[in-house]
């Protein structure tokens, strides 16, 4: 038996597992895919240098935990801003656009603020202004960021995300880096769990490899496979979890990544457009996102679903650069990948997104049961939710709610 079972090695619970250790607790991580990261993965085959297909940037860097980890560990930290919202098409947005863009975002981000402030929770889209000359801007913005669209944003979510827009990439992934920080962790990869048994005085985790008994679980599963039941619980959990589960869905950002032949790449270094300016419905590019020779087309929300399920992300990108830059360029692209979030089985979508008036369900699923029961990950955050240090943040709690739940048993044992 151990002290504790950590189920999930993403972000939070590599992060649960290494601080439990770090305590002097005894740990165990089951991991249901064959690789260790989660939503943050690093793929270095398919093109010969690192794609992030997962969480690729250090939101809020300068205190984002994840940083001084990298730099500590040796791994190169792009200290320099992304040129974000600066580029429709080809062309660079005007002095007086970007003022005119930016005026509107304010007086959006207002009318949602003001709106969970008053106490709504309710779907974005019903309290922004009429009259906004860059809404369809925001709405596709709104769709990368939250990987939600406004009538599925929770305006309470909305105003609660902490992002001080300090951005930074990492020259080897931040898969790369997360995947780092499981050495010497004991982890068993291909072994997802099946039913969690607390009814008894130690809780009984059973995995496609059999059952272990421990003296508290730290649940990183996100909310989507809960919400089915994936794992089951025995008991089953509180109506408020249950409700949480349901309530708190993962939002779906896709990407496609897109070889050029040498030359032909749009744009000289790292820089960023958007396909278009009049449609929700349309990306984000990348030119070098993290310095490589590669271009990065984003999707968010119900579009990066619709195209994911009808497997037109690539033909998608394709012809928004075809039309931009003309059939030359489309004939010079090479190799190409897609990621499909939503689909994932062991995601079901990319970062937390909680449904309009479900937001106060985060605090919910941040609560321990019976001092054996914890749960972390992005979506177990008020304010940092969808960000991998939210992962970190969530797990650290988890982790520390652990050991000082554990030592408070020891102590009434002793007594």
């Amino acid at each position: 038996m151990v002290d504790s079972i950590v189920i999930g090695a993403g972000a939070a619970g590599i992060t649960a597992a290494r601080e439990l250790a770090r305590a002097g607790l005894s740990v165990r991580v089951l991991e249901a895919r064959h690789r260790v990261g989660g939503r943050a993965w690093t793929d270095c085959e398919t093109f010969g240098v690192p794609i992030d297909r997962g969480c690729a940037w250090l939101h809020s860097a300068e205190r984002n935990p994840w940083a001084p980890y990298a730099r500590m560990h040796g791994f190169t930290v792009l200290e320099r801003p992304p040129d974000w919202g600066q580029r429709i098409g080809r062309e660079r947005l005007s002095h007086a656009q970007r003022a005119r863009r930016d005026a509107d975002w304010d007086r959006a981000a207002d009318a949602i603020g003001a709106a969970a402030a008053a106490g709504r929770d309710v779907p974005a889209s019903t309290v922004l202004p009429s009259d906004l000359e860059f809404r369809p801007h925001f709405d596709a913005i709104v769709s990368w960021w939250m990987g939600v669209d406004t009538p599925e944003l929770s305006t309470v979510d909305f105003a609660a995300s902490d992002d001080s827009e300090t951005n930074w990439a990492v020259a080897e992934g931040l898969g790369t880096v997360v995947a780092s920080a499981a050495r010497g962790l004991d982890v068993e990869l291909a072994c997802p769990v099946r039913a969690i048994d607390w009814s008894g005085p130690r809780v009984r985790v059973t995995s496609a490899r059999g059952t272990l008994e421990c003296r508290s679980v730290v649940v990183t599963v996100p909310p989507p496979l809960l919400a089915r039941g994936e794992p089951r619980f025995t008991p089953a959990l509180p109506p408020e979890y249950e409700e949480a589960f349901a309530g708190l869905p993962l939002g779906v950002a896709n990407k496609v990544f897109l070889e050029l032949e040498n030359g032909a790449l749009p744009f000289e270094g790292t820089t960023n457009f958007i396909a278009s300016g009049t449609t929700a419905r349309t990306m984000s590019f990348s030119v070098r996102p993290a310095g490589h020779d590669v271009l990065l087309a984003y999707f968010g929300g119900g579009y990066a679903r619709e195209l994911e399920r009808n497997g037109a992300l690539v033909a998608a990108a394709r012809e928004e650069l075809a039309r931009l830059f003309g059939a030359d360029l489309g004939r010079r692209i090479g190799r190409t990948t897609a990621t499909a979030w939503a689909g994932d089985p062991w995601a079901r979508g990319s970062y937390s997104a909680a449904k309009p008036g479900f937001a106060r369900c985060r605090v919910t699923l941040g609560r321990p049961l019976a001092g054996r029961i914890f749960f972390a990950g992005d979506a177990c955050t008020t304010d940092t939710f969808g960000e991998i240090n939210g992962a970190w943040e969530s797990g650290v709690a988890a982790a520390r709610g652990v050991a000082a739940a554990l030592a408070e048993r020891v102590g009434s044992d002793a007594a």
